[in-house]
């Protein structure tokens, strides 16, 4: 057990946040509470909330997934009880774990070219294990990788949508082309968009070209073998007043209203390029429950959403994401705060209330403090695989 411990000794590194702290001093009583984030120390979110926890006071762990280095390797060992290592740390009861990115397994690239395949097998069922094995060790799992490994399915979440009394889109997912030209029959705009976002990349250019989400036409369509090229996903197309993106923390959801100049068809290119205005909107009473009842069903309890809502307020489901980044709207709107809702939530037990979180969250530095201090300078450098969804094209 550890004396209690003022926040202000911990807060050296972010002056503005200290002189906060100053004014109203926070303590922490008992054992710490320790972090366990699966994810590189670099990731885009792991850096700042890692730096915000421990500015708490809290103890954060970090592991980017299996891999053949030291600080990548696992050990999994069994007599009386589960007992896991990953890397130079142990995870331990009472630990929360955030599943954030686990990166894909890196075997030895010494291993003999014959045994290569094995190796890589190997690894990949032992990275299973890992994952798998969390949710049933005495620890908090956001999400369990189970549930995560699920509901990153569209064909699922729209199912689990509708079937919450969420409204959701008219849908058709194939790669057969009488499919495709039967969903352009009736008179309904439609529109196409991808499984999974992918990136291509010239080679010596830093021009990208992403998937987006686009409004498309039956005399439009290409000839019946391009459309055996690969599957997607045709939807009746939702005249929209703006775009929502919901946080789910819990059993609280915050939402968010995002608008475009432009009024763009999908939101993400204009994010990317800052041309996005964001505010607090109350969450309808009935989306909230089917959202709560899918979280449910789901059996994930953090979450971002989104969703379109049309001329007439009525909102629809398009998707979740339970990886999905949320601090970018603290970017665009520091009121927000969601750096601190999340990490409240985090470190608060489950089921939580709105009141708590928000009770809480004034323990933590925002991410405009991170952006102040010279925290981004001390990011470790790790190398990360080539991401899958990056095409480099010569």
């Amino acid at each position: 057990m550890q004396t209690a411990k003022s926040l202000t000794e911990t807060s050296a590194s972010a002056e503005n946040y200290g002189r906060r702290l100053k004014r109203r001093p926070l303590y922490l009583t008992g054992a710490q509470l320790k972090i366990v984030i699966v994810a590189f120390a670099n990731d885009n979110h792991t850096a700042p909330l890692k730096w915000a926890l421990e500015q708490a006071g809290y103890i954060v762990a970090c592991w980017g997934g299996l891999g053949w280095t030291e600080s990548r390797q696992a050990t999994l060992s069994f007599n009386s009880d589960a007992r896991m290592a990953l890397g130079p740390f142990t995870v331990d009861p009472g630990d929360v774990v955030w599943i954030r990115r686990p990166n894909p397994p890196v075997p030895n690239p010494n291993v003999a070219a014959p045994d290569k395949s094995f190796a890589s097998e190997e690894y990949r069922w032992f990275s299973l294990s890992v994952m798998y094995l969390l949710e049933h060790l005495p620890v908090r799992c956001i999400n369990p990788y189970s549930a995560s490994r699920m509901i990153n399915n569209k064909a699922v979440q729209l199912c689990l949508a509708a079937r919450s009394g969420l409204h959701v889109p008219a849908t058709v997912m194939t790669n057969a082309p009488l499919a495709v030209r039967d969903t352009f029959k009736d008179s309904q705009r439609k529109i196409c968009k991808a499984f999974f976002p992918h990136i291509w990349k010239k080679e010596g250019s830093e021009a990208l070209a992403v998937t987006e989400t686009f409004e498309i036409a039956a005399d439009a369509l290409p000839e019946d073998e391009v459309l055996t090229y690969a599957p997607a996903i045709y939807q009746e197309m939702v005249v929209k007043a703006f775009d929502v993106r919901m946080v789910l923390l819990g059993s609280t959801a915050y939402s968010y209203s995002l608008r475009t100049p432009n009024e763009a068809l999908d939101w993400r290119q204009e994010v990317g390029q800052g041309h996005v205005s964001i505010e607090e909107v109350a969450t309808p009473v009935d989306v909230e429950k089917g959202v709560l009842g899918f979280s449910r069903e789901a059996g994930i309890e953090f979450g971002s959403f989104d969703f379109a809502v049309d001329q007439d307020g009525r909102w629809w489901f398009l998707e979740v994401n339970e990886e999905g980044q949320f601090l970018w709207l603290d970017e665009f709107n520091p009121s927000i705060h969601m750096q601190e809702k999340f990490l409240a939530f985090l470190t608060l037990p489950k089921g939580a209330s709105r009141q708590d979180i928000e009770n809480k969250q004034d323990e933590f530095p925002s991410w405009k403090d991170y952006c102040q201090s010279s925290a981004k300078e001390d990011v470790p450098e790790e190398t990360h695989l080539v991401a899958p969804i990056l095409s480099v094209e010569p």
